[in-house]
């Protein structure tokens, strides 16, 4: 029963969020308390509920993939407990975001608003929802300097950078492996516009580009500490794209592949 609702919330990202909230803080304040905990809990309540919407509103995608390592495909949990479930968690998940400062909650309004809209709307536009889903990835670190100061710290808006264009590459590979599922639920993604080469070589540039960048602040003399943190903030982005791209059971990947012959082979037929 725990693994279907690990799998419906993915909990290993809302516990990414959580270290990476964590990992700014520290950063801005250069301390570790147990204060720094309780502004960290709300976006991880946050993740866990738009994951569980992200699910319901993709049932007919992820069912043509027959996706049955998730729970509403497999029919352990229905869409309608999905559904309310998810709604319940953002909601409480805002909530516990206001006391924690005006900028902080501004930015878990928006981004739960912008959650919704996603599996409403900007998942089946080309490339604006890879760019959200991106940008979610990144805005952990910020909302974390922000809910322990008012000033942006330059090595906070230095992780959000390789988060953002680490996640963008991650979710073009993510994108080009659902094509047949999202075809089949009416949307248009970019892998479809682009191509399977293409969107490979794009991804694969955002991901090296986001590497080169993380290697910037070594160019000038930086403390342990820094490098200690900048292989931490690194291990979190691989731990997350490791859940994406490489914790795939053999049929998925099969699946990956027919998928983009199928992609290429339409895109030549047009």
């Amino acid at each position: 029963m725990l693994k279907n609702w690990w799998r419906l919330t993915r909990a290993e990202h809302g516990l990414i969020v959580f270290l990476a909230i964590l990992v700014s803080q520290f950063v801005v304040t250069k301390a570790l308390t147990a204060a720094m905990i309780w502004p960290a809990v709300g976006p991880m309540l946050i993740t866990w509920g738009a994951f569980a919407w992200n699910d319901y509103f993709g049932y007919k995608s992820d069912k043509a993939l027959n996706r049955k390592d998730r729970p509403l495909v497999a029919g352990t949990i229905t869409p309608r407990v999905a559904l309310w479930v998810g709604s319940a968690l953002m909601i409480l998940g805002v909530a516990l975001t206001y006391p924690v400062g005006v900028a902080a909650f501004g930015i878990a309004i928006v981004y739960t608003a912008l959650s919704m809209a996603y599996d409403l709307f900007l998942k089946t536009r080309p490339l604006l929802g890879n760019l959200f889903i991106a940008s979610s990835m990144s805005i952990s670190f910020i909302y974390g300097n922000y809910a322990a100061s008012d000033t942006l710290h330059p090595y906070v808006l230095l992780y959000a950078g390789v988060a953002f264009f680490a996640g963008l590459g991650r979710e073009l590979i993510i994108t080009l492996r659902d094509v047949e599922g999202d075809k089949k639920a009416g949307a248009t993604t970019l892998p479809m516009l682009l191509g399977p080469r293409v969107t490979v070589t794009a991804a694969s540039a955002l991901i090296y580009g986001a590497a080169a960048l993380s290697l910037v602040p070594l160019l000038r003399p930086v403390s342990i500490p820094y490098i200690a943190l900048a292989v931490l903030t690194d291990a979190l982005f691989l731990v997350s794209t490791y859940y994406v791209l490489l914790s795939q059971k053999l049929q998925n990947l099969n699946m990956h592949g027919r998928v983009g012959v199928r992609g290429a082979r339409d895109l030549e037929k047009k």
